[in-house]
């Protein structure tokens, strides 16, 4: 599949700048995130945001990649990191739930942390073999991995309330809004400039993110 043909080069020129701007969010956000963790001395909230800092700059590099380069075969190969790195990035956003609200609550924090895992290693190794491309399928799967976290949200709530940090979940909830609206426009990312569009919510997705990480209590 020809993976030059799906944009004009004013859209991946816009496509590239936007991700390349979330490298440096990613950069930022990261530094925020473990230096709070390292002036409250919380060796599980370092590794949490490492791991979400490691996700997002993953992603936010394997698109900038993507759409900044032209020569097709190796265009078409950097389009599978892509979408890969799109359930690495889901994957690595669980971490501070899981791994700091979640942690101490029974079998949900480490079981939603592997759960998530074992679906994001699967979805990579469908993405580099069986699914296509473009697949809806691919799409869907996002949005579903994004949505596990629904069931856990009665000790989700009733362990934000005893940490008074209920804000926490509506960041969360306010950026999964910006992914799945963002999902919506890729899924139909016929029109001129769809993707970049595509681009802006994963942003917006990604920093509330980072915002409801940062809200945690350490």
């Amino acid at each position: 599949m020809d993976a030059t043909k799906f944009y004009t080069k004013r859209e991946e020129k816009a496509n590239w700048i936007t991700h390349l701007l979330g490298i440096m969010i990613a950069i930022v956000g990261t530094y925020l995130l473990t230096a709070k963790s390292i002036v409250h001395q919380n060796i599980w909230a370092l590794l949490a945001f490492l791991i979400f800092g490691f996700g997002m700059f993953v992603c936010m590099l394997a698109s900038t990649l993507y759409h900044y380069v032209q020569t097709p075969k190796t265009k078409s190969l950097l389009r599978h990191f892509d979408h890969g790195s799109i359930y690495v990035l889901i994957a690595c956003s669980y971490s501070p739930f899981t791994l700091i609200l979640l942690r101490n609550e029974g079998i949900w924090g480490w079981g939603l942390f592997v759960l998530v895992w074992i679906i994001a290693l699967t979805g990579i190794g469908f993405n580099f073999g069986t699914l296509k491309a473009n697949s809806h399928l691919k799409t869907a799967s996002y949005v579903l991995m994004g949505m596990i976290i629904l069931i856990a949200i009665r000790p989700s709530i009733e362990i934000a309330a005893s940490m008074n940090c209920m804000d926490v979940l509506l960041w969360i909830l306010i950026g999964g809004i910006f992914y799945i609206v963002g999902a919506i426009f890729y899924a139909l990312a016929k029109r001129e400039f769809i993707h970049f569009i595509f681009h802006l919510f994963v942003l917006f997705g990604m920093m509330s993110h980072i915002y409801a990480a940062f809200l945690i209590p350490l």
